[in-house]
């Protein structure tokens, strides 16, 4: 896994925006309200890329892991060491409470059956899982209110997380063992690698496809870990933890590779999708979200189907229609 170093921190400039087109005149507007969202929290969710990464065979293993965490078992099917550490890989992203719950090094496999070692006893287990479920319930709910397009319900999400989570500044190369999603969730503080995981469970949870992406810089001297979002058949990148600098705005939202290589010099060649080198055909080559890339500021208008910006340096407003 790509460790996070200094590219994390903040961006040097204010946000621009790579060679770019007119933006689109607004739609035509709608009149009434979208349905609510009516969220449920899934204890069975994984990004699809898994599958071709891991095989057919992940899923239904991967949601019997999180099931024996759920219920407090002590033993899941598992074939080898190796797939459990598989496992453990992708909750990250997909069950943050496993690599809590679970103490890696003292979980064992032998003849197709993990023993699972949890760090507490059962009452503080089920605590932890409940308030865990709470947590993501508040933060869903309050941040995505209606049914509407995934990439509105992934908007506010990417808005909710840059606005509630602080970088972590005090984080060493030492801390890169113990890099958990599950801390960026329940104490909203966290790095790349943990924001940006938060913010795949979050759109995990709302049906949305995503999967971690990972780079070196040009020179390779700083790393990041960033979202790689699937909307409408097309990956976009979304990277939470620049826009924890900018809480509020669009400015790491929805872009292409050429947007992605202009902030932090992250050429394409270098990146590396849900952890494997099996996904490099992948690309984010789709520049529909451009128009968002100098929103200092937004506003999604739900009756109207429309998202007020306001511009960075200039201040303009400019309505779009969805």
């Amino acid at each position: 896994m790509t460790v996070c170093m200094s590219a994390c921190g903040h961006p040097a400039d204010a946000p621009e925006i790579s060679p770019a087109e007119e933006p689109e005149a607004p739609a035509e507007t709608e009149t009434a309200l979208p349905d609510p969202f009516d969220y449920t929290f899934n204890p069975h969710v994984i990004s699809e890329e898994y599958r071709t990464v891991y095989g057919e065979g992940i899923e239904e293993e991967f949601f019997s892991f999180c099931d024996a965490i759920l219920n407090n078992e002590k033993t899941v099917p598992c074939s080898t060491p190796e797939r459990f550490h598989q496992l453990l890989l992708i909750s990250n992203s997909c069950f943050p409470p496993a690599q809590e719950l679970i103490d890696r090094n003292q979980t064992t496999v032998k003849d197709g059956v993990c023993h699972l070692a949890f760090r507490y006893d059962e009452e503080e287990t089920d605590r932890i899982i409940a308030a865990f479920k709470e947590k993501v319930t508040d933060v869903i709910t309050s941040a995505v209110p209606y049914k509407e397009p995934d990439f509105v319900k992934a908007m506010e999400l990417f808005t909710a997380v840059s606005e509630k989570d602080r970088y972590d500044e005090s984080y060493t190369l030492e801390d890169s063992l113990n890099l958990r999603s599950y801390r960026a969730v329940m104490t909203d503080t966290g790095i790349c690698q943990e924001i940006a995981a938060e913010y795949i469970y979050y759109l995990l949870q709302a049906g949305i496809n995503a999967i971690p992406c990972s780079s070196l810089n040009k020179d390779q001297s700083e790393a990041h870990e960033w979202a790689a979002v699937k909307l409408d058949g097309k990956y976009y990148h979304m990277d939470p933890t620049q826009a924890v600098v900018y809480p509020g705005s669009l400015y790491f939202f929805g872009m292409d590779d050429v947007q992605r290589e202009y902030y932090g010099d992250f050429p394409p060649e270098n990146y590396t999708y849900a952890e494997s080198d099996k996904l490099k055909e992948i690309t984010a080559n789709d520049r529909t979200f451009e128009k968002y890339w100098l929103a200092e500021t937004y506003e999604i208008n739900h009756k109207t189907r429309t998202i007020m910006i306001t511009e960075i340096n200039t201040g303009n407003r400019q309505e779009y229609g969805y």
